[in-house]
Order: structure tokens, then C-alpha cells, then sequence
């Protein structure tokens, strides 16, 4: 079978911040080979990229950057693609420049397309009052309300999905394998080593963290880089804490486990997430997680950690209670570790894999169908 991307980043991203997982488009070696569209002029060698897609033959075809004059010239270079290639498939991964050429093309070919949505826009412009947001409204309820099935990263965007639309809404959560995190969990130390991953952008708010630790006796680990790096780094200084935040760049997908496994309690103070893969994989290692109230964070966590106001003093104080009381913390681990158990990559991997099979059953007996009228 084949199976078609339209791949919100270039790969050469992918591969820049580490973020190769197997299988990724290939759930279960479904397919044998998989054609991935890139929104950039050049992409990446197929090779140092093959992961993605498990044991399936890769072609990989660069689109060009998205600009608004670009966009048809796109649209038609991929229905020329598609026409070509015949896939049973297609995966659109943004409702925006992603989701106007992919579906747009699948849909002029009769071919069936899920569009994955992994983002809350509106809470997305509540907080990022930009023109270009609003002007991409269009592309959204385009891209939503053509594609044969949105794919929701959780029940959260659901209600977006439908209030756009949505013809089907799925929810299958990102993938995290729990096998990968697996740590025998140590004591509370001395000093404690509070982990936060994300990109180091202002919506993921690390500040409010760093804030937080002032008068605890703690470390605090900020895994990941971004453009508010300086301005953190010099909040640090600033508060007289430079010496216990420490920042440790991007880490390979690979080597992520690692941190997780040093660390004693995770946190993440973030504006808005359309999922959040690092909670999930510090519950997979057995941490005690404190998170901010926002959505779907609580949806993610359930009752196996803190959940607490978006401000430095509530984490503060859920920081301190963890701290005064380990054995509610290893209890919180065991629990937040127990859930992740049951979110499983493996049974996410499955259903993602079952979703697939179910689209292109439904074209193969329309067809039928079709075949049998004449």
C-alpha cells in the first residue's frame, strides 16, 4: 500500500531538533512505501530520515516555502504527484498552507485524506494577536470541513473540530512508549532536580518556572532551545539564580530518557497545547508532574499529578508540598506511570494503524460499489 504526508515542517527540521521516532508515518509497517510532501525548496537525504517510516521505500518531494502566491502552483504540482503515484491515502498535518494544497489535491482525486490537528488555534490567537493568525481562519474551516476524518491529538480539540465541521472526528493521542522511560525511580534528594521540556519559546512560559524555584532548595532543568533563551538565561542571572538553572539545548529523541531519569519532579507552565508529549513521557517515567490548568494538560495528566493556576507562587507551593512529602511524590510517579502504561504508544501506534485501514476500506467499497452500478 502506499500512503502520502503533507508534512507541516521540511524533514531537515525534523531531523535538527532530533525528532526522528520510528514509525511515525508508518504505523504497524502498514505501508510499503510512503511519499512525504516538504514545504521548503530542498529537502533532506531520505536516508538520514527513513525512521519516520519504518521499512517502507521513502520519496520525499519538496514543494517550495509556503507564500500565498506559491500556494496553487503547489496545489498543482501535487495533483500531479498524486495522480501519478496513486496512493491509498493522504495525511494533511496542518488545516493552513499544508491543508489548502493536500486536501485540496486528495479531494480533486477522490482520494481519501485525514487531516491531523494538533493545535487549539483559537486559544492559539488569544494569546499570539497576530494579523497573519486571523487571515489563516480561512484555511482552517477549508481544510476541516473537507478532509474525510479529523485526526485529534486530544479530546480537547475535538469541539474545534466539529464547531469548524469536521465530516469525522478521531482522538488518538501522540505516541509515547512507555518501555522507553522506564526507570527505577530513586528518593528524594537533598536538592532536587525539577525537568522541564519544551521549546524555550515565550507561549511554553520556563519564566514562570524559573520564578518559581526562588527561595526552594532545587535545581531546575530546562531541556530544549528556542529564541527566548537569552532573555531566560538572563532572568536567572537577574533573580540570583543562574547557578541552579541550568540549560541543556535540544536533545535527540533518542537520548530524551536520559534527562527524565535524572530528574525527581517534571513541571510545565505553557499558555496553550493542542497535546503535550513531554508530560506524558515524565509520566511514563514514574516522575511527579505539576502542570498549569491549561487545557489539555489536566485532560492528559487525570488525577496522577498537581494541577495548579497558571502563576509562579501556586507552582511554588506544589513544588515545596512534593518536596516536604516524598512519599506522596513516588505515589503520584507510580500512579502518573501506571496511566501512561494504559496510553501506550503501542496501543496508540494500533489504533492509528486500525483508523488507516478503516479509510481505505471505505474507498476500496465505494469503488466497488461504484464498479457494480455500471
Amino acid at each position: 500500500m502506499r500512503f502520502c504526508v503533507f508534512s507541516s515542517d521540511p524533514l531537515y527540521k525534523y531531523h535538527q531538533k532530533g525528532e526522528i521516532k520510528p514509525r511515525y508515518w508508518n504505523p504497524e509497517e502498514i505501508f510499503d512505501e510512503v511519499c512525504v510532501f516538504s514545504f521548503c525548496d530542498q529537502d533532506i537525504e531520505p536516508a538520514k530520515v527513513q525512521a519516520l517510516v519504518g521499512r517502507a521505500r521513502l520519496r520525499i518531494v519538496p514543494l517550495g516555502y509556503p507564500s500565498p502566491w506559491r500556494l496553487w502552483g503547489q496545489r498543482r504540482r501535487a495533483v500531479e504527484v498524486l495522480r501519478d503515484w496513486q496512493p491509498d491515502l493522504v495525511r494533511v498535518h496542518n488545516p493552513w498552507h499544508a491543508g489548502f494544497v493536500g486536501v485540496g489535491a486528495a479531494r480533486q482525486l477522490g482520494i481519501p485524506v485525514l487531516l491531523s490537528l494538533h493545535t487549539h488555534y483559537v486559544a492559539r490567537r488569544r494569546w499570539e494577536r497576530r494579523w497573519l493568525l486571523e487571515a489563516l481562519r480561512l484555511f482552517e474551516h477549508y481544510s476541516i470541513r473537507r478532509a474525510d476524518c479529523v485526526l485529534c491529538v486530544s479530546e480537547y480539540l475535538t469541539a474545534y473540530a466539529h464547531q469548524l465541521g469536521a465530516r469525522q472526528v478521531e482522538v488518538i493521542y501522540n505516541r509515547v512508549y512507555a518501555e522507553q522511560f522506564a526507570v527505577k525511580r530513586r528518593p528524594m534528594p537533598v536538592r532536587p532536580v525539577i525537568l522541564s521540556v519544551g521549546r524555550l519559546d515565550p507561549p511554553k512560559d520556563q519564566a514562570c518556572l524559573i520564578r518559581a524555584i526562588g527561595d526552594l532548595d532545587v535545581e531546575l532543568l530546562l531541556v530544549g532551545d528556542g529564541v527566548n533563551r537569552r532573555d531566560l538565561e538572563q532572568l536567572a542571572s537577574r533573580l540570583g539564580l543562574a547557578d541552579r538553572v541550568h540549560f541543556a539545548g535540544a536533545v535527540p529523541h533518542e537520548g530524551i530518557q536520559a534527562y527524565y531519569a535524572r530528574a525527581d519532579i517534571f513541571a510545565m507552565a505553557t499558555h496553550y497545547e493542542g497535546f503535550c508529549i513531554p508530560v506524558l513521557e515524565a509520566m511514563a517515567a514514574g516522575l511527579p508532574v505539576v502542570v498549569g490548568q491549561t487545557a489539555p494538560l489536566p485532560e492528559i495528566l487525570g488525577d496522577t499529578g498537581l494541577t495548579v493556576p497558571h502563576d509562579p507562587e501556586c507552582f511554588n507551593r506544589a513544588f515545596a508540598q512534593l518536596i516536604a512529602d516524598p512519599g506522596t511524590a513516588l505515589e503520584l510517579g507510580r500512579l502518573a506511570r501506571s496511566r501512561a502504561e494504559k496510553l501506550d504508544g503501542k496501543e496508540m501506534e494500533r489504533r492509528e494503524a486500525a483508523l488507516y485501514q478503516k479509510l481505505i476500506s471505505r474507498r476500496s467499497a465505494v469503488l466497488l460499489g461504484t464498479l457494480f452500478a455500471r
